[in-house]
């Protein structure tokens, strides 16, 4: 049997993205009871206001009105048919990443496979994840550093863009500190081409990892400027949405790395897809969490141990955010995340409390 539940999770503090501010997270969890082995499936519906061109209320009216399809489907072991439907329909991707997580989970459990080991016949079991720190001052910014570093995190994603002459000196004290910290840049489209070249020359010389979205997300040729002129790399993320994105942006080799946000992508095939592109033109991946709950990131945990270049930390590190999650599993809230052998996502899931829609 199919049900949906909704949820609004609150973050510890509010999130500042792109230019978007984010109190909470809401969204919805697609879970599925088998009738015969009993096993129960779970997916997430995410849309990131601000990212997705989809909004809540319109996934959460195509999951009311087709419920009864998409239950069938699943039920008669059509539910792949049902999802390439909807999503040629629809074309709302996080509806079709949580359907197909769904599918996924319940295809892994009944296989008594974890769901990388559905997924992958080769993968990484333990992902090396960054932290993020906010803007901020730099005493705080500092302190927070150092917290995460004796977490035990090897990577550190600084929020730059918005005042530069504060943000060398985080960087310049966090890189005498910690000589053999990682370091990567997350400007959020904050820059003009020029400024971004001017900046970024700026902090060359603290060994930078790679800067994320120095322009905004339609500047291809501007992100490519900036790739070509400095010696950090460059990643695209606000700008790598789908497999035409990645054509166009791997075409022009505008940038060295790529942010695959898997909620944001559509389908696991699409995500696929995508990957192998910028694989063609030997682009390197990082795979990040939008800030769903538990359910969507142990989904990209899966993912990423398949699909995220083993060099980077991949972002998975965001539960933390949350006040309150829908597991009391650790697992995912790591430096280090172990993909553990159970089958499927791998958590126990606690819908107590989330309104049935």
């Amino acid at each position: 049997m199919l049900k949906y539940y909704k949820y609004h999770l609150p973050f510890t503090s509010p999130l500042q993205i792109s230019g978007n501010k984010f109190f909470h997270r809401d969204g919805v969890i697609l879970t599925y009871e088998d009738p015969e082995s009993g096993i129960t499936a779970y997916g997430e519906v995410a849309p990131l206001p601000g990212f997705s061109d989809e909004d809540l209320e319109d996934v959460i009216e195509v999951l009311k009105t087709n419920k009864g399809y998409i239950n069938t489907s699943i039920k008669e072991n059509n539910g792949k048919e049902a999802l390439k439907v909807l999503d040629q329909i629809h074309r709302f991707p996080s509806l079709s990443f949580g359907l197909d997580t769904l599918l996924h989970d319940l295809a892994a459990k009944r296989e008594c496979k974890s769901l990388s080991s559905h997924l992958f016949d080769h993968f990484n079991a333990d992902i090396k994840c960054n932290a993020t720190i906010g803007i901020q001052e730099v005493k705080s910014a500092l302190k927070k550093a150092d917290e995460y570093v004796e977490a035990g995190y090897s990577t550190l994603k600084i929020k730059v863009g918005y005042q530069i002459t504060r943000e060398v000196r985080i960087i310049k004290q966090l890189r005498e500190k910690y000589p053999e910290l990682k370091i990567r840049l997350d400007a959020n489209q904050a820059w003009l081409p020029d400024e971004a070249i001017k900046h970024l020359r700026l902090l060359e010389k603290f060994d930078i990892e790679y800067c994320e979205q120095p322009v905004i997300k339609d500047d291809i040729y501007g992100l490519k400027r900036v790739t070509d002129a400095v010696k950090i790399p460059i990643a695209a993320d606000e700008s790598f949405r789908n497999k035409r994105s990645a054509k166009e942006l791997s075409f022009v080799k505008a940038m060295n790395v790529v942010i695959i946000k898997p909620t944001l992508m559509g389908t696991y095939k699409d995500i696929f897809v995508t990957k192998e592109i910028v694989d063609t033109h030997v682009i390197e991946a990082v795979l990040t969490t939008a800030l769903e709950s538990a359910v969507g990131r142990a989904a990209i945990a899966a993912l990423s141990a398949g699909l995220g270049d083993p060099k980077y930390a991949q972002g998975l590190s965001t539960g933390s955010f949350l006040q309150e999650d829908l597991t009391s599993d650790s697992w995912l809230n790591s430096p280090n995340v172990k993909i553990p052998e159970t089958p499927g996502l791998g958590i126990n899931i606690e819908l107590e409390g989330l309104a049935e829609l």
